[in-house]
């Protein structure tokens, strides 16, 4: 995760290009830190959510999934919360690429996209067998 605050705005970058940006749990827990930082901090007026390219996000992480479906299977309750909650102040979404999944749930819960002429959209939860937040 990349986060720069300049002249009252705060671009918060996804920094996982070897993997599309995938979440897995670091980056989910970087991404609410990120924000809950930002929206209370008084210098910053307005974020911008954008993913280092090629893409904006590619959705969960697999191998996090899998791992996830292993811990939880073992009584554990990790199933994780939406990214993006409870902000007082608007997220733009600057979408420069791929958005898939739960990387389109990410985008839809901004207030605001957006999108360049490389972005995509899509919505592929059924294909890989999860329900959408």
């Amino acid at each position: 995760m990349l986060l720069e605050v300049a002249e009252r705005v705060a671009t918060i970058t996804l920094n996982r290009p070897e993997a599309r940006n995938a979440l897995n749990g670091e980056l989910i827990e970087a991404l609410r830190s990120a924000v809950t930082a930002c929206d209370a901090d008084d210098e910053v007026d307005v974020m911008v959510l954008t993913g280092a390219d090629p893409a904006f996000c590619a959705g969960l992480d697999l191998g996090y999934l899998a791992t996830r479906a292993e811990r939880r299977a073992a009584g554990e309750d990790i199933f994780p919360r939406v990214p993006i909650q409870g902000s007082t102040k608007p997220i733009i979404g600057a979408i420069n690429g791929a958005a898939v999944t739960g990387g389109l749930e990410v985008a839809l819960a901004c207030d605001l996209l957006v999108a360049s002429d490389r972005a995509r959209f899509a919505d592929t939860h059924a294909r890989v067998g999860i329900v959408p937040g």
